[in-house]
């Protein structure tokens, strides 16, 4: 068995191939790297009913990977790009041969990726970060939990400023109920519900709108979205509608969230 390790600044994530079945997979929270590495393998261990033994190499990602040796309880381990795990990892989630697969982790990444080579296209600081702190200063919400089920009752009408509000004329292909200013119109009544839910949009939208321009650059018809901001349902709604406007698919694969770390794993397969 391949393992593959993605630590991040908080999680960490561990999914376990074999040559049958499907992956297993398995998240942790700890602070510190090592001790999450460590940890997440336990607990893999714990759930799997595997034995160290049958793990054959750990393929280790993520921001907290540099702080590793070169083994984590005794299984050696082998440090993978990050930007070649997300490629990897969106293109093995959502079966297509070439896709711009976009990681929407504490910021976000844009990778081109076809077959088993992968390109680092660009990134963005705006991604889960800034949900969670507009989320905590504009809303309250101080945990992704908390503004998923805040944003659900949300009414955008009630913040974002839209093409019907500015102007009854025709403006290209929008319709007016797009969006013309997030933030752009924050009525007296709006609610807590209501921020959360324009934090949500503002922080997709943009993302969306990156991706979408980014993928007509390279000329890529197919954008894969990973990462676990994408276990928000607003997200989701989000992005088919800039799919309807502007004729790109949206792909957000079952395993999203561990998208970076089947990648990993996948490098050594």
């Amino acid at each position: 068995m391949i393992v593959g390790i993605d630590i991040g600044g908080s999680t960490t994530k561990i999914v376990g191939v074999e040559d049958s079945g499907a992956p297993l997979c398995v998240t942790v929270r700890a602070s510190d790297p090592v001790a999450s590495a460590a940890g997440a393998v336990g607990k893999f261990l714990a759930i799997s009913g595997k034995r160290i033994s049958d793990i054959e190499r750990l393929a280790v990602t993520g921001v907290g990977a540099s702080f590793l040796g070169r083994d984590v309880l005794g299984i050696e381990a082998t440090a993978v790009d990050e930007f070649r795990a997300i490629g990897l990892g969106g293109l093995r989630l959502s079966g297509l041969p070439r896709a711009l697969v976009v990681s929407v982790g504490t910021g976000t990444a844009f990778v081109l990726a076809e077959g088993r080579t992968v390109r680092h296209v660009g990134g963005s600081g705006v991604g889960g970060g800034t949900l969670l702190g507009l989320g905590s200063r504009l809303a309250g919400v101080s945990d992704f939990d908390g503004l998923v089920e805040a944003s659900r009752e949300g009414r955008l009408e009630m913040v974002d400023l839209t093409i019907g509000d500015i102007t009854a004329a025709t403006v290209g292909s929008l319709p007016p109920s797009a969006t013309a200013s997030n933030f752009g119109k924050i009525l007296d009544g709006a609610e807590r519900a209501d921020i959360a839910a324009g934090v949500v949009n503002l922080v997709f939208q943009t993302v969306g709108m990156i991706a979408i321009m980014a993928a007509r650059a390279e000329r890529c018809d197919d954008i894969v979205m990973v990462g676990k901001s994408m276990q928000l349902p607003m997200a989701k709604a989000i992005l088919e509608g800039l799919s309807e406007l502007y004729g790109t698919r949206f792909a957000i694969p079952e395993l999203a969230d561990y998208g970076t770390a089947i990648g990993a794993a996948f490098t050594l397969v």
